[in-house]
């Protein structure tokens, strides 16, 4: 589209140049660090852009076709996608296509919409960045009829987009509408890579969600609970919060909060200790400093937050839930069971928290 885009009246707006940039390892009691942890030590950021396609496609979670039916592979992002296949996202849109009528919208209609983002990690730094990004290329949402999100069925959904300012009649849900085509498209590419928490995101989410400056008195330990998840749950959490409580920290389930007062807890906090999930996507709000100890299962180990604790100068550590002494190891061939439970060996926990300097 940046080459040929003229042709089609599309328009290729640059905003972000790719580049490098360098994280800082983790802390850990354990005698090796885990490689998932290890291994982007220098990190590729993604350029950003934005394009606009006179009477381009849009279709389920955000993927994007042009008048001439190319898809822009870059622009659509799709989990369910077989990476053996060729092509694996047109032979998705193969598998999955439901024959669906399209849509015709008259107006300008700009893309939010981004496969995962029913689930809270993709919605808050896959979609709403890119709401963002419309502003940075310099579109003037004044201009802009419509806005197309993946749903607006959950609370932090509906919170979130109240929050942009967004009225209620101009947004389009993709799960109502899955094909539709704009007299305009108006695409915002997808800043988040697999550790690509530009700056300019982590402002963003700050000033949408948290209102004035620093809430650091008094400070805060909280433990983040996923008591009421439904998976990869912490076996033994009444004894992990029991040593926890002994050393001032509070349990804390994030789902009865609204996201304004999440954001108002985190930045509250010097110290965060939380199992592997959605609720540490908070922790962009803390100040610089806030020590974060993420727990994981040994079949789990990822390095999301790891990444967005260097940028934002937070002091990360971690340590892994009971497993097999192979499963400790630094080059485990982990299974990525995402719904894989956690058992917490206490004596690592409070190890963790004597290395950190959070128990004297």
């Amino acid at each position: 589209m940046a080459m040929y885009g003229h042709k089609i009246g599309a328009e290729f707006i640059p905003v972000d140049s790719a580049c490098t940039v360098t994280h800082k390892l983790p802390k850990t009691v354990h005698a090796t660090i885990r490689q998932q942890l290890s291994m982007d030590l220098e990190y590729s950021w993604p350029a950003t852009f934005v394009i606009t396609i006179p009477r381009g496609r849009a279709r389920s979670s955000g993927y994007i076709v042009t008048p001439d039916d190319r898809l822009l592979d870059d622009l659509s992002i799709d989990f369910r996608a077989q990476r053996w296949s060729l092509h694996p996202k047109t032979a998705s849109i193969v598998r999955y296509w439901n024959f669906e009528e399209v849509v015709e919208y008259d107006g300008r209609v700009a893309v939010l919409s981004t496969d995962g983002a029913d689930i809270y990690y993709h919605w808050f730094f896959q979609l709403l960045p890119r709401y963002e990004l419309l502003r940075r290329a310099g579109i003037d949402f004044q201009t802009i009829d419509y806005f197309v999100v993946n749903d607006l069925s959950k609370a932090f959904q509906r919170e979130s987009i109240q929050a942009l300012g967004i009225a209620p009649d101009k947004i389009i849900e993709s799960s109502k509408t899955p094909y539709l085509r704009g007299g305009h498209l108006i695409v915002p590419s997808i800043p988040l890579g697999g550790g690509c928490f530009r700056p300019w995101m982590c402002q963003f989410l700050r000033q949408t969600f948290l209102d004035g400056g620093a809430h650091r008195a008094p400070p805060r330990r909280v433990y983040i609970s996923r008591g009421l998840a439904s998976y990869r749950r912490v076996v033994n959490e009444n004894e992990v919060v029991k040593l926890l409580r002994s050393f001032g920290f509070e349990e804390l389930k994030l789902e009865g909060l609204s996201m304004k007062k999440q954001a108002e807890t985190m930045a509250s906090c010097e110290a965060v200790v939380a199992p592997h999930g959605a609720g540490l996507c908070n922790i962009v709000f803390c100040e610089p400093g806030t020590k974060i100890i993420e727990i994981f299962s040994p079949e789990l180990v990822t390095g999301f937050y790891w990444k967005l604790s260097s940028q934002l100068n937070l002091d990360y550590y971690y340590l892994l839930g009971k497993g097999s002494a192979a499963s400790q190891e630094e080059n485990y061939f982990q299974s990525w069971d995402a719904g894989a439970d956690i058992t917490v060996d206490l004596f690592t926990l409070q190890n963790t928290l004597e290395f950190s300097g959070l128990v004297r």
